[in-house]
C-alpha cells in the first residue's frame, strides 16, 4: 500500500547514495522523494522512518501507475462539477444535534389484511336469505308501494288546488276527438319516406300539430301510409284539395280524411 509523503523537498534536489550517512539527517528537512516513472511506468519512492531503538531507516518503494480510461458522458461530468444541490458555501462544519424526541415509523399495510377484512365484513353482513326469486318478489312490492303512495300525495295535491274552469271539448278525450277532426290520412307512400319529408311537405299547406308515420318493427322502413294532424279543420282541407294525386317520390299520393276511431276503441 503506497504511504503518505509529505515533503517540500522535489526527487531532482536530492540525489540518493549509499555511502551517504542517512543519520545525519534532519527528518525536518527532508521527508521522503520519488523519481520520476520510467519506460514501464514504474517509480520509486524513498521515505524515512524512526524505529524502537531511535535509528533512522530508509524504506524503498517501487510503485507501477497504471492508468484505465473510462468513459463519461458531458452531461454526468457537469453535474459533477457543479455545487451540490443544498450545500452551505461555507466551509465551516455545521452541526448535528439529535432529536431528544422518540420518532415512530410507521410500517406498510400490505394489501393481503385489507383483503382479509374485506372478506371478514361480508361473512357479517351477508344476507341469511340468498333465494333471488323471493328478493326479487319483494323489491317489487317495496317500489309499488313507493310508487301508490307517491299517486296518493299527488291527487291529494290536486284536490286541494284551486278549482278551474275546464272546457267541454277539453274533458274526457276533447281534445283527441278534436283533433281527429283535424287528422288526413296519406297512402301510396314509398319505402324509404321518413317523417322529416313529410313534416317537410305538409307544413307548406298548414300548421302540423302532430305526424305519425307507420313503419316496420325489424326494418323501421315505411309501411307505406301516415296521419297528419293540423291545428285547424280549413288547414287539413286545403292539404287535401293541394296535395291529392300529386307525384310524390315516383308515386301518386292519395290523401283524405282520416277515419274516426271506433266506439270500442275510445277511451
Amino acid at each position: 500500500m503506497e504511504a503518505d509523503i509529505v515533503s517540500d523537498t522535489k526527487w531532482a534536489d536530492f540525489e540518493p547514495d549509499e555511502d551517504y550517512d542517512v543519520d545525519s539527517i534532519n527528518a525536518q528537512q527532508l521527508t521522503g522523494f520519488e523519481t520520476a516513472p520510467d519506460a514501464d511506468g514504474i517509480k520509486t519512492v524513498t521515505s524515512y522512518t524512526k524505529n524502537r531503538q531511535g535509528q533512522t531507516v530508509k524504506i524503498i518503494k517501487r510503485i507501477k501507475e497504471i492508468r484505465i480510461p473510462r468513459r463519461c458522458h458531458k452531461s454526468a461530468k457537469l453535474r459533477a462539477s457543479q455545487d451540490s444541490f443544498q450545500v452551505e458555501q461555507s466551509t465551516e462544519s455545521g452541526i448535528t444535534m439529535v432529536s431528544q424526541d422518540e420518532i415512530f415509523i410507521e410500517q406498510p399495510v400490505s394489501r393481503r389484511f385489507f383483503n382479509e377484512e374485506e372478506d371478514n365484513l361480508d361473512l357479517i353482513y351477508a344476507p341469511t336469505d340468498i333465494n333471488v326469486t323471493r328478493a326479487t318478489r319483494e323489491l317489487k312490492q317495496k317500489f309499488k308501494s313507493l310508487r301508490e303512495d307517491a299517486d296518493s300525495v299527488f291527487d291529494m295535491e290536486e284536490r286541494d288546488g284551486p278549482s278551474k274552469y275546464i272546457p267541454p271539448s277539453r274533458k274526457e278525450g276533447g281534445d283527441r276527438r278534436g283533433s281527429d277532426e283535424n287528422t288526413i290520412r296519406v297512402t301510396n307512400l314509398s319505402e324509404d319516406v321518413r317523417e322529416k319529408d313529410l313534416l317537410e311537405l305538409f307544413s307548406k299547406v298548414g300548421r302540423i300539430q302532430r305526424a305519425y308515420l307507420a313503419k316496420h318493427k325489424e326494418t323501421q322502413s315505411s309501411k307505406g301510409f301516415a296521419f297528419i294532424t293540423y291545428t285547424t279543420r280549413q288547414e287539413a282541407l286545403n292539404a287535401i284539395n293541394k296535395l291529392n294525386r300529386q307525384g310524390y317520390d315516383s308515386l301518386l299520393l292519395n290523401v283524405e280524411w282520416a277515419k274516426p276511431p271506433s266506439k270500442e276503441r275510445q277511451f
